[in-house]
């Protein structure tokens, strides 16, 4: 339909050149009406050869029949008039010649841009393709969109011959029979670029093998008639490329991860075997004594090797409680067991738990009036609340004052602890909740896994909760403990 209406536009041109000289103007220029007439196959040329053509031999005619005497007729009788009719033949056919080759260097830019422009919108996945299970799928869905294919599948060797697809452009790692024949792609993987084969079912598929360096890790497939095999070939070579990224990534990934486990298998051995060591070494020495023959021991003796034995095993139960508090919080295993409970009686029996750790201390309380009851899991927030009194406590000097707060607001709930001990360094604050890390301050007397906070940590987050430290080095710090709760007045009751 369009080439018939290009064809009645070049007539209609034409005639309404040809309708200008004789009508308006009565007595012409013949090289006037010549340069005018070649306007028509000029212009026309732009929409292919074949119109260009047309357009240079209708031209010819109208000049031959109504300019060139003896009018009327096709008859050229002058020579000089037959030269004039051959040039502007061979003048329409150059002009629409040249127009016809300009319109296509035009054309082949343009697509030459536009393919440009679509690699590098593939190229700038290979900077997101960084997990190696899902990279092969971002990569078909890119080069799919990119390109206007239907049909983008990844397929990989599974070395036996036969080819497993690990891509396809509806999912991520589907796995599908490819639409290529096993053989073929044996042979495509082997031919170093991009070829076209049947998918056996009529169909035509351009196939490019995805080579990084000497090895071929697999297949692109894509269908044919919306890019040359040349481009194909680019967009496979982008995609060995993503994908050898994304494996190099995986890699690193692994290998840090195995450095930190290393380097917390270490930590842990060197702060359990430390905690571990130190109260065995006391329950021992108190054993050895008691079992000794060769004194004899007074009560108020043996009750003090008794008591020795006695703190030193809640010593170590307090450490084997935090190690598995800390495998259950990585594990995600930490599950709060929400319950109406009391906030200040809360806080009462903990600084009862913690009186030994705060004999050196003198402890204020400020403690909202009238708190409301609070729905939460009060075993796990005493145990938040231990770890940072003990840990104040330890990095305090002894006769310093710890100030513990609470109070309640708009269903949040607020616990904050603040010491008086040497601050902590700007550079530690991130790291400070970290497992086993201790600060460079130490505490006074030595102890502590660095599990603690830790583990308050986790607890917190458990509850939808946070916990924060402000400090300034030589002011202490305070612990912010923040937490949604319902209380009493909008709970259930």
């Amino acid at each position: 339909m369009r080439s018939i209406v290009r064809i009645v536009a070049i007539v209609a041109a034409a005639g309404a050149v040809t309708c200008l000289y004789t009508l308006v103007i009565p007595t012409p220029n013949h090289t006037t009406v010549a340069l005018t007439l070649l306007l028509v196959p000029l212009v026309a040329g732009t929409s292919g050869l074949f119109h260009g053509i047309l357009a240079s031999v209708v031209c010819a005619f109208c000049f031959n029949f109504f300019f060139l005497p003896p009018v009327a007729t096709l008859t050229i009788r002058d020579p000089e008039n037959w030269m004039a009719f051959v040039v502007f033949l061979i003048t329409a056919l150059t002009a629409n010649h040249l127009s016809s080759a300009a319109m296509r260097r035009a054309e082949e830019s343009e697509r030459n841009r536009e393919e440009v422009s679509r690699l590098y919108q593939v190229s700038r996945a290979i900077i997101q393709a960084s997990d190696p299970e899902t990279a092969a799928g971002l990569l078909a869905r890119q080069i799919k969109e990119a390109f206007g294919f239907s049909l983008c599948r990844i397929a990989v060797p599974d070395g036996t011959g036969s080819w497993t697809v690990v891509a396809d452009t509806p999912g991520d790692a589907h796995r599908l029979e490819p639409p290529v024949p096993d053989r073929a792609l044996n042979e495509i993987s082997h031919a170093g670029h991009a070829v076209q084969t049947g998918d056996g079912a009529g169909g035509v598929m351009t196939c490019a093998p995805l080579r990084s360096g000497p090895v071929v890790a697999g297949v692109l497939i894509c269908d044919s008639g919306k890019a040359e095999p040349a481009t194909v070939d680019a967009l496979a070579g982008l995609s060995a490329l993503a994908l050898e990224r994304a494996r190099f990534l995986r890699e690193i990934g692994k290998t840090e991860a195995l450095k930190q486990s290393d380097q917390l298998k270490s930590a842990i051995l060197a702060s359990v075997s430390h905690d571990l060591r130190t109260p065995l070494t006391s329950i021992m020495a108190a054993v050895d004594n008691l079992l000794s023959t060769d004194v004899e021991w007074n009560e108020d003796s043996k009750h003090e090797f008794y008591s020795i034995i006695k703190e030193e095993v809640e010593r170590l139960s307090r450490l084997v409680q935090n190690l598995l508090e800390m495998a259950r919080i990585e594990a995600g295993e930490c599950r709060p067991v929400k319950d109406w409970g009391s906030v200040p009686d809360m806080i009462s029996d903990v600084l009862a738990r913690c009186v030994d750790s705060l004999v050196n201390h003198q402890v204020t309380l400020k403690i909202q009036e009238n708190m409301p009851a609070v729905r939460w899991d009060e075993r796990l927030m005493s145990q938040v609340l231990v770890c940072v009194l003990e840990n104040a406590a330890k990095y305090s000097p002894a006769g310093t004052e710890i100030a513990l707060g609470a109070d309640l607001s708009v269903d949040t709930l607020r616990i904050s602890v603040h010491d008086q001990g040497p601050g902590i360094l700007a550079e530690e604050v991130p790291r400070i909740f970290d497992r086993f890390y201790r600060g460079k301050s130490g505490a006074k007397d030595g102890t502590g896994t660095g599990m603690g906070l830790a583990i308050a940590r986790g607890i917190m987050a458990a509850h939808g909760g946070e916990i924060h430290v402000a400090s300034e080095p030589g002011s202490g710090a305070t612990f912010l403990m923040t937490m949604p709760v319902e209380s009493r007045t909008n709970g259930d009751g």
